[in-house]
């Protein structure tokens, strides 16, 4: 599912993710596209190069499969930005073995959550939301500390002693119950029986946001959109666990 604020939903979906790694803070970033070629690499590259500038990170080189990164495309893309590369040997992906054991770590916690939440509102959660599941485990993951180290992935990468919110982080595929948009705004509602809130499904945090704003998706109109006046059901109370 590609997340889209208004108009009609679209049917493309997401096949691929690429997942970069940072070897020194160990930070995770995961690029979702359509296909997996040449510029969808590329659009990766530029979307994490971006992230990392919005954070006055500069990339300087990077350690590749000899897949679709070792397209001339890409290898061109990273001299003109002044980076150097290198590549594993044919068949030795243990020659990356911590981003391969990164990845198969998103892919298993992504996994956890959407089972988890598809039992518990098999109604709503489907596969198709595997990316948004896939970016939040690496969020999650980013902001978590590992054994023996006193800063998280995230910390490390910002060189901060800022420790992200905790409370922020809920429970992946939990219902959303979203303040009406008319009291948001101040206005009042037709009269007071009206709802008050909205449910929608809880597909993790925004990139583009403060970290208090969470990414939820409709499901009458298939739209996502970051959203401040919510309250999370973490345990899955208000909702229905049976198909219907």
């Amino acid at each position: 599912l590609q997340a889209q604020l208004r108009g009609r939903p679209t049917l493309a979906r997401y096949h691929y993710a690429t997942v970069f790694v940072d070897h020194f803070s160990g930070l995770e970033y995961v690029h979702l596209h359509e296909t997996n070629d040449a510029d969808s690499i590329l659009a990766a590259k530029l979307a994490f190069e971006r992230y990392a500038h919005g954070h006055h990170v500069k990339i300087s080189h990077y350690h590749c499969d000899n897949g679709i990164f070792a397209d001339n495309l890409f290898k061109s893309a990273c001299r003109a930005a002044g980076q150097t590369t290198s590549f594993c040997g044919v068949n030795a992906h243990h020659q990356s073995g911590k981003a391969e054991k990164r990845i198969r770590d998103l892919h298993d916690s992504a996994r956890s959550m959407l089972i988890l939440a598809k039992h518990n509102w098999p109604a709503a959660i489907t596969p198709h939301l595997w990316g948004f599941a896939m970016t939040y485990a690496a969020m999650i993951r980013g902001s978590t500390l590992r054994e023996g180290d006193k800063r998280t992935p995230l910390q490390k990468f910002l060189d901060t002693d800022d420790a992200p919110t905790i409370k922020h982080f809920h429970t992946f595929g939990c219902p959303v119950y979203n303040l009406h948009p008319k009291l948001q705004s101040g206005t009042s509602l037709p009269n007071k029986w009206c709802d008050r809130a909205r449910i929608e499904i809880f597909l993790g945090l925004s990139r583009e946001h403060a970290q208090s704003v969470p990414l939820v998706l409709n499901p009458d109109t298939g739209l996502v959109s970051p959203q401040f006046h919510v309250t999370h059901d973490e345990r899955f109370e208000t909702v229905d666990m049976q198909l219907p």
